[in-house]
């Protein structure tokens, strides 16, 4: 789906909401600011898992080699395209119309996305915009223990920084939990639509 459709059906659904008394509330942020907030949410993660890992499962001498380095990188790169696809996931088990969930690449940044065009609860929505913390992060950094691979560990490690952005947006929702959320079309972030108690809603 391209990005002008996805922006008219947010802008229909929007409208919709705002016409039957839900008042909406804008909060996205800047690439660079997902960028810099990522160490300041998911980099204190990161740092405890290592020093968990590094506590629980003795340290060898670190070697680098060619090899090791390219199948690092061809495994995070391979971690971009399921990270949004764990987003699809987690908000396709929610949608009411799976049709929803559309992916792509924004060029002009060289990123893959995932989007929803569906409103969800805040508890729903923020289940899919966790998915990939807690499967590529969370999820492999315990396997990484059990396994006791530092390659693992490292992809984790690295999978949970990329998480930041995600969970920058996460820490904006709790103050929206009784919110319908629309991912936002092509900015970092969402739409809160949160019910005027004065104004009579018909449930959607």
């Amino acid at each position: 789906m391209k990005a002008e459709e996805r922006t008219e059906i947010f802008e229909t659904v929007k409208a919709d909401f705002i016409r039957r008394g839900y008042t909406a509330e804008e909060k996205t942020i800047s690439v660079l600011k997902a960028n810099v907030m990522a160490f300041v949410t998911a980099g204190p993660v990161a740092v405890i898992f290592g020093i968990i890992y590094g506590a629980l499962v003795p340290w060898k001498d670190i070697e680098f080699s060619l090899s090791a380095s390219l199948w690092l990188l061809g495994a995070f790169a391979a971690s971009v395209f399921v990270h949004e696809w764990l987003h699809g996931l987690g908000w396709g088990l929610f949608c009411r119309d799976r049709s929803s969930i559309s992916y792509g690449v924004m060029w002009k940044m060289l990123t893959p996305y995932c989007s929803c065009s569906e409103p969800l609860r805040t508890g729903a929505y923020a289940f899919g915009g966790l998915m990939p913390f807690m499967v590529l992060g969370i999820g492999l950094f315990a396997v990484s223990l059990a396994v006791q691979s530092r390659f693992l560990l490292y992809i984790s490690l690295i999978n949970i920084l990329s998480a930041g952005g995600d969970t920058t947006i996460a820490l904006m929702l709790p103050k929206y939990k009784n919110a319908y959320i629309i991912d936002h079309p092509t900015q970092c972030g969402f739409v809160a639509l949160t019910k005027n108690p004065k104004v009579h809603i018909d449930k959607i």
